[in-house]
């Protein structure tokens, strides 16, 4: 088990997405993996996608990915909570890491569509 780094959820797997530290650049400058549920991943690249590139934040806080401080933009996270089921928060996100969840994202995607190919095509091997 393994747990989601924007909502804590702990799932048996995660998605992989490379975020780049400021603080670990030198020790890790290829960047270091982070791991989002399905959930997670699919509210940040809602985010993502709905930010205007020429527009810059208004604002200022802490990556909860990557822990640059600067301009961030809010994810919409689903945190389990055992007397409420689900608690919804914003998480701060910056533009770089949401870049790095957007490829993660579509190599996920394109993964799922391969998988999905290769089940229908056994079925009709028999």
């Amino acid at each position: 088990m393994t747990d989601c780094d924007l909502c804590g959820r702990g799932i048996p797997t995660v998605i992989p997405v490379r975020v780049f530290r400021p603080r670990l650049k030198f020790a890790y400058p290829e960047g270091v993996w982070k791991g989002l549920c399905e959930t997670c991943l699919d509210s940040a690249e809602k985010t993502y996608s709905g930010i205007n590139k020429d527009e810059i934040s208004c604002r200022k806080n802490k990556c909860s990915l990557c822990g640059k401080k600067g301009r961030v933009y809010p994810v919409e996270v689903q945190i389990p909570d055992f007397s409420k089921g689900v608690t919804i928060k914003e998480k701060n996100v910056c533009s770089k890491c949401l870049e790095a969840v957007n490829e993660a994202y579509l190599r996920y995607q394109k993964e799922e569509i391969d998988e999905e190919g290769r089940i229908h095509g056994h079925e009709h091997e028999h």
